[in-house]
């Protein structure tokens, strides 16, 4: 009798313990799901905000007031999500060294030997050759992987956001090195989210539309079985859960919120997968750029169908642009071999002396006055009638005219430099060049470009203290002379040239460079 009042007394207590234990346990606490939210939303203002800053200008302008707010804003954002994730990681690495669930939460996420078991064990099971997968604990090898990618690529994008940020102090070498792995890892997170970590914890089959466990914390028992079958021993065997509560959890029948929230997770992926290929296109792979040659007249369906022109190119560096012809009475020689942009080598400074094009000839910075013995004038030439003007009109170098060396012959007559001497000779070659060997076309530009000088006027002589060309006496009004005399730009390039082009290649530089080094170690030159 007493041996049953006892064995009852026990179901009881059994049946009370087991009420009390929980049906799911508590996978993150509550400062873990706070850095997770923190994470979530700077990770996706500083997508959304990264991504509209290479977002081509004309597009922005095309949406109005509200492209110029994006405009205004993009940059902004992005810097204030920036800082709030640095922010929320300097928040998670205190959690990991002054909380204990911090510092449990670190170890458990340390790769071991286990975790490289698991990865062939896992991959033998994919293909059949194990009948089970291994066995996980609190967190598998993928999870470690993905923690371990979120910290280093939180670093990498931190640090070279802040590099781009303080751009003034860097030279441009960290600056575009910064540049490239900034958006190569914005790109890489975007896609490990989208692709990996949204697939394994949001819509794969189990999981689908989402796991709740980012909301709430808690996961079930039966998924903590599942999914970490060691963790879910250990917690039995510690009588913190009861391993039957595990096999009663019930499903409950999909209502119509849970159908449309299902939807329109799945429309969401879809969405997302859509823009990161859009934006792999346009970051990487970006379309070519066409001009319309003649644009048909408006209104007529050869406007509609109307397909510009590929450019024609000519198979030497200066790659000229056949494209944009100038408004000019006779087009010169070096418009007509070099096209309208000449200035295509380097990549990084060809904008800049492009802009020159538009108010000035090729032999104003080509022909340099120490290789001339004639003094040379600079005069301005309408460009429509040839004819010299004594007053610029216009602004920012849109004058309808063009700035040209004049050279003053012995016999006292004026010559413009920017006229060959042979025109019969540049008319031929013009007319027959792709008839020519490399040989002959060598020995005809030898000819052509007898007059140009070996090395052109630098940014720095004219936009300097001491200018090369005294811009009050070429028709420039006082205040655009002195603004032309500031240096900003001429010294950003004649740093660009010193100190970021390769110098191996230009012996005279290199003598230049070794005789500076040697006259300031005080050592002979010679």
């Amino acid at each position: 009798m007493n041996s049953e009042n006892n064995t009852s007394h026990n179901n009881d207590a059994n049946a009370s313990t087991s009420k009390t234990r929980p049906r799911e346990i508590v996978r993150l606490n509550g400062h873990e799901r706070l850095q997770h939210l923190l994470t979530f939303l700077t990770f996706f203002l500083l997508v959304a905000s990264g991504y509209a800053l290479r977002i081509p200008e004309e597009w922005i302008l095309k949406l109005g007031d509200a492209g110029k707010t994006l405009f205004f804003y993009r940059g902004l954002v992005h810097r204030i999500a920036g800082v709030a994730m640095i922010l929320a990681g300097f928040y998670h690495v205190v959690y990991l060294i002054a909380h204990r669930e911090g510092r449990s939460f670190f170890m458990d996420m340390i790769p071991n030997l286990k975790d490289a078991k698991d990865i062939f064990q896992n991959l033998a099971y994919y293909i059949g050759k194990r009948p089970n997968p291994p066995e996980f604990d609190r967190f598998d090898y993928r999870e470690k992987a993905e923690y371990l990618a979120l910290v280093a690529g939180t670093i990498i994008i931190c640090v070279t956001g802040v590099l781009l940020w303080t751009e003034a102090h860097w030279s441009k070498f960290a600056l575009d090195l910064s540049l490239l792995i900034h958006g190569m890892e914005a790109i890489l997170a975007t896609l490990a989210i989208i692709v990996w970590h949204f697939y394994s914890v949001h819509y794969k089959p189990g999981k689908f539309p989402m796991s709740w466990v980012w909301i709430t914390g808690k996961m079930p028992l039966h998924e903590l079985e599942e999914e970490h079958p060691l963790e879910f021993k250990r917690m039995v065997e510690q009588g913190l859960i009861n391993p039957d509560d595990a096999h009663h959890a019930s499903r409950t029948k999909k209502g119509c919120m849970q159908v449309i929230f299902e939807g329109v997770v799945f429309l969401s992926f879809i969405f997302f997968l859509g823009v990161s290929v859009l934006l792999i296109k346009l970051l990487y792979f970006p379309p070519e750029t066409r001009r319309v040659d003649q644009v048909a007249d408006k209104g007529t369906l050869k406007t509609f169908f109307k397909t510009s022109e590929a450019k024609e190119r000519v198979s030497y560096f200066h790659t000229p642009d056949a494209s944009v012809k100038p408004v000019t009475l006779n087009p010169v020689v070096c418009v007509q071999c070099h096209g309208t942009f000449p200035h295509s080598k380097s990549p990084d400074v060809r904008s800049f002396l492009n802009m020159h094009n538009y108010f000035m000839a090729c032999e104003t910075c080509h022909v340099h006055q120490r290789d001339i013995e004639t003094k040379l004038d600079y005069v301005w030439f309408d460009n429509k009638t040839e004819r010299k003007i004594d007053a610029l009109v216009g602004d920012s170098g849109v004058y309808g005219a063009k700035m040209v060396p004049v050279l003053t012959s012995s016999t006292g007559e004026p010559r413009r430099l920017d006229n060959s001497t042979n025109e019969d000779f540049v008319k031929e070659y013009i007319a027959t060049k792709s008839k020519l060997t490399l040989e002959e076309q060598a020995k005809a530009k030898v000819v052509l470009h007898k007059d140009i000088s070996k090395k052109p006027v630098q940014c720095t002589e004219c936009h300097g203290k001491k200018p090369y060309i005294d811009f009050t006496t070429v028709l420039y009004t006082p205040q655009q002379a002195q603004s032309l005399y500031r240096t900003e730009v001429a010294d950003m390039i004649d740093k660009y040239m010193k100190f970021y082009l390769p110098t191996m290649f230009d012996i005279d530089l290199m003598k230049k460079q070794k005789t500076e080094g040697l006259e300031k170690e005080n050592r002979p030159t010679k």
